[in-house]
């Protein structure tokens, strides 16, 4: 087990403090993805003297210096095994026994559907424990798993649902099928995007690049896009993850050399990312299944021009805004018309207000029925 010092307790705190266990990601701060975004900005934006987090994190993704000492006020503890693929199963439920049985934790805040297996056990063992889930975006519906895995996500997704008091979803449009799959209405509560930093002189490029942020999986249309943009011959700067599988290489091969498409390694370093996102004119995205995409929320603080593959998630995200495309092919001619995609000052606002990370947090305190002060 951890020692304090590496958990990272904060001393001193007032032990009346009501406390939430964090767990299913990475740790803070973000290293990965979206529910480690959530996770970070959770704790940026909940005083200590509200609630008491504390994130459950992959010790071997951080270096000892990045893991010391509490974040934000909250405290962090590190485990071993790794968060992804077959591992995460076990990862996240030990992060989940390990703070409900030795930590005494009474409120779990469960991110994913990966650990899903050992929530009925902790509920017998530990009666009165509240459980909330976000359970992401039907992670069995990704094309990217094979049958066998897909059945078993779903069998995840399912237990995750039976064992949770409250189920989160992140879009609107999962709403329905969740409901209509389990019979049990979900809390929606989006992401936010007003982390995001932008440089002080930054301002709107017309002649920029159009830009993509994506892990680069087929659900995820980069080969779409790619070809969209060499046949519109647009500037496009596109920010994934090339080496991740053969799907990734076989379009970094196919595409690294055309002229006016950069594709650039990721990026998880905010200021990094902000100088990225100055100068581009509009963004692209392809993500076609899942919920609220992080990536798609935080676009709205950086551009007013958005071309989004068109599905129901995309749709609901942004109201309806933006321009929407279903091929390469009309995707190519959005991308020639200069205003296409444009969102007005008045849309952009009222989605803005709709995702900002104070109000996403005031939403998973409230359903821990735990509001702070207004």
């Amino acid at each position: 087990m951890p020692s304090g010092k590496e958990c990272g307790l904060a001393g001193g705190v007032d032990v009346s403090v009501p406390r939430i266990a964090v767990v299913g990601c990475w740790g803070v701060p973000a290293r990965y993805g979206g529910f480690e975004t959530l996770a970070e900005q959770l704790a940026r934006n909940i005083p200590p003297n509200v609630a008491r987090l504390t994130f459950y994190g992959q010790r071997s993704a951080f270096s000892p210096v990045e893991r010391a000492g509490p974040f934000e006020g909250h405290e962090r503890v590190w485990l071993p095994l790794r968060a992804q693929g077959a591992q995460s199963l076990v990862h996240d439920a030990l992060q989940a026994a390990t703070a409900v049985m030795r930590d005494g934790h009474r409120r779990l805040l469960v991110l994913g559907t990966s650990g899903a297996w050992i929530l009925p056990f902790l509920r017998r063992l530990r009666p009165g424990l509240t459980i909330v889930t976000n359970i992401d975006g039907l992670e069995w519906r990704r094309d990217k798993f094979s049958r066998a895995v897909r059945i078993l996500l779903k069998a995840l997704e399912q237990l995750a649902v039976r064992a949770s008091d409250v189920v989160v979803a992140d879009n609107d449009a999962l709403v329905p099928i969740v409901y209509s799959t389990y019979g049990k209405i979900p809390r929606m509560i989006a992401y936010g995007g007003d982390h995001i930093r932008l440089p002080e002189s930054a301002g709107r490029d017309p002649a920029g690049p159009f830009l993509v942020i994506q892990r680069v999986e087929p659900e995820n249309k980069a080969d779409l896009i790619l070809k969209a943009a060499e046949a519109a011959g647009a500037p496009l700067l596109f920010v994934g993850t090339w080496k991740g599988n053969s799907y990734a290489r076989a379009l970094a091969a196919r595409y690294g050399g055309t002229q006016g498409i950069m594709l650039h390694p990721p990026v998880y370093d905010p200021d990094r990312l902000g100088r990225l996102r100055a100068g581009a004119s509009a963004y692209v995205h392809g993500h076609s299944v899942g919920g609220t995409n992080p990536s798609l929320v935080e676009a709205l603080f950086h551009v007013d021009r958005i071309l989004a593959f068109d599905c129901p998630f995309n749709r609901a995200t942004l109201e309806g805004e933006g321009a929407y495309f279903s091929d390469a092919a009309s995707l190519a001619t959005l991308m020639r018309q200069p205003e296409s995609g444009r969102i007005s000052p008045e849309a952009l606002a009222r989605l803005r207000a709709r995702y900002r990370w104070q109000t996403v947090s005031r939403a998973y305190l409230d359903v821990f029925g735990l509001l702070g002060p207004r």
